[in-house]
């Protein structure tokens, strides 16, 4: 036998010898499910390091707010952690400044928070906050969140607001139609969470407020709505109010410490807005009716279901407008920050409430003038020349605690910050969301 054939038949043999059985089943490895969040608002950019084993569950990198929004898999057993700063220059990278062990258990979810503050002699010396997670079990059209205080105090909330910046907020979870009464949790102290509350799904957002009153809002933040998945790009849902079986958490978080390198951005706050304008239109600019304000930001006068002698379909034609003559850049439960009304009742942080309105001329029983559906019903006989006039009215509605006159102004605006996970106006303490559980 020549080397050729010798080699032919060793080959042959070893493939032989590994071929799989048909019925084999490659096994899965084993995995607990963690979630990051770095909430440290006196330094650079951290690392957390699992340094016992090779894994890609690390977090690397990441700057105060930064934070693994959806679970990824890490190894169980017992896992050593270092927490580096994270720099280019050697001498830095290499300093860390947290070293400690977690057992994590298979098929358990984790969530691991950096939480304190990194400087010497601070109240609230850095740490790692390592919690395993109870999941609700969770009926159809249902969806859960807890609140947890990473924010060693509230300093820079919007003035007046809070008399104590290091006293407890009291804490609440409403509709977007809701306003602070009793609270989920009274006096959540700072490092402590609530438990798991279970609501039907919809538009929701979360209000502090110093401890035992009901305004004004201290921190607002409207819980993130969430996305359908997308079967045909294989895309999952994303975790939501909007999607039953989402599992959130909320978490408070300090400002950034301006006198370090943590991000200073207002990003997250959005541009000024304005309200109606026209002189026309001032009654209508800001009203209250009970417990609830009512803001008009422009409308539009459109004639609609033309029809020319004959019965042919003519387009739209827009007669006259005011103010914006559009919708305002806000969804229900949007979080705004409202200005410039003399009462201070209509400021600060307020949830919204959908409100645009359809006026038809002449009225018929099939119009729709509420909602995203909204229409004038076109006339029953196309054989005639006819036209509808729609007017549309632009606004939205909150709800506000106590009983004050009625608004005067002279400029009033809002801002809209936008319904997300992420929290980026790193100037005030603000609420971010993070999903333990897809739907």
């Amino acid at each position: 036998m020549n080397r050729l054939t010798l080699f032919v038949c060793c080959v042959v043999a070893v493939a032989a010898g590994c071929k799989k059985d048909a019925t084999f089943t490659e096994p899965l490895p084993n995995y607990a499910h963690i979630t990051w969040l770095n909430a440290v608002q006196d330094t650079m950019p951290l690392s957390v390091r699992i340094v016992d084993i090779i894994s890609n569950a690390s977090f690397m990198n990441r700057d105060f707010r930064d934070a693994q929004f959806f679970p990824l898999s890490i190894e169980p057993g017992a896992r050593h952690f270092k927490v580096f700063l994270s720099s280019s220059i050697d001498t830095i990278a290499k300093r860390f400044l947290l070293d400690t062990t977690y057992t994590f258990t298979d098929g358990q979810d984790y969530a691991f928070y950096l939480t304190g503050q990194a400087r010497a002699g601070r109240p609230q010396p850095l740490r790692a906050m390592i919690t395993p997670l109870t999941l609700p079990t969770l009926a159809a059209g249902k969806f859960a969140i807890r609140v947890v205080n990473l924010a060693p105090s509230l300093g820079w909330a919007l003035a007046g607001t809070l008399p104590d910046t290091n006293a407890a907020p009291d804490v609440h979870i409403l509709a977007s139609n809701g306003a602070p009464g009793t609270p989920i949790a009274a006096g959540l102290a700072y490092g402590t969470a609530t438990s798991y509350v279970v609501l039907d799904t919809g538009a929701y957002y979360v209000a502090l407020t110093a401890p035992g009153t009901l305004a004004p809002k201290a921190v607002v933040g409207t819980v993130t709505p969430g996305t359908a998945a997308i079967p045909a790009t294989s895309t999952p849902a994303i975790a939501g109010s909007h999607f039953a079986g989402s599992v959130l958490t909320a978490i408070i978080v300090p400002h950034a410490d301006t006198t370090s390198p943590a991000p200073k951005t207002r990003v997250g706050q959005g541009a000024l807005q304005n309200t109606d304008t026209s002189v026309s239109e001032a009654a209508r600019r800001f009203t209250l009716s009970g417990d609830t304000v009512t803001v008009q930001v422009g409308s539009i006068r459109r004639l609609v279901n033309r029809r020319a002698a004959g019965g042919a379909r003519l387009a739209d034609s827009t007669l006259s407008g005011t103010g914006t003559r559009a919708a305002a850049p806000v969804i229900e439960g949007s979080t705004i920050l409202v200005s410039g009304v003399t009462q201070a009742e209509y400021n600060g942080w307020q949830a919204v409430m959908l409100a645009d309105t359809l006026m038809c001329s002449p009225a018929d029983p099939g119009d729709v003038v509420t909602g995203p559906t909204r229409q004038c019903q076109p006339p029953a006989d196309t054989t005639v020349a006819s036209a509808d006039t729609a007017l549309t009215r632009f606004r939205f509605r909150y709800r506000i605690v106590g009983t004050p006159p009625a608004p005067t102004f002279v400029s009033p605006q809002y801002r809209v910050y936008p319904s997300q996970n992420a929290a980026t106006d790193f100037i005030l303490p603000q609420l971010l969301f993070i999903a333990d559980k897809r739907p």
